[in-house]
């Protein structure tokens, strides 16, 4: 009985561990902050790392968070060169497009519009 509930712990823990896994694919080229309320200090959401694989794709931001404000706070260089993140006031990459840079703080134009969707482009 004791080897059961032992074998069965041993079981979940490698199932559990080995799904909290998250393997790099590609270079890492980014990584940028996101928050609930503009100024790109109250409400931190936490960040987001990029990487190769994620060029050239539309993502989401993760709901239920509503992104006030972002932060670029890293491109890695010289794997990130050439590359530029854009992120957008729709949820589909396509409205509200806006190029970030490093350190700059990036509210959106309009009163009560959020950051919806990122991209990384690179040439």
């Amino acid at each position: 009985m004791q080897f059961t509930t032992l074998l069965a712990a041993v079981a979940t823990l490698a199932v559990g561990s080995n799904a909290a896994v998250m393997r790099r694919d590609g270079a890492r080229l980014a990584q940028f902050r996101v928050f609930g309320a503009e100024g790109c200090s109250a409400r931190n959401y936490g960040f987001y790392t990029v990487d190769q694989s994620d060029a050239g794709t539309c993502k989401q931001f993760i709901s239920p968070t509503s992104v006030t404000s972002l932060n670029l706070e890293q491109l890695k260089l010289p794997a990130a060169q050439g590359c530029t993140v854009y992120i957008y006031t729709d949820s589909n990459c396509a409205e509200g497009k806006h190029a970030t840079s490093v350190n700059v703080c990036n509210n959106p134009e309009a009163p009560g519009q959020t950051w919806n969707s990122w991209e990384i482009s690179c040439e």
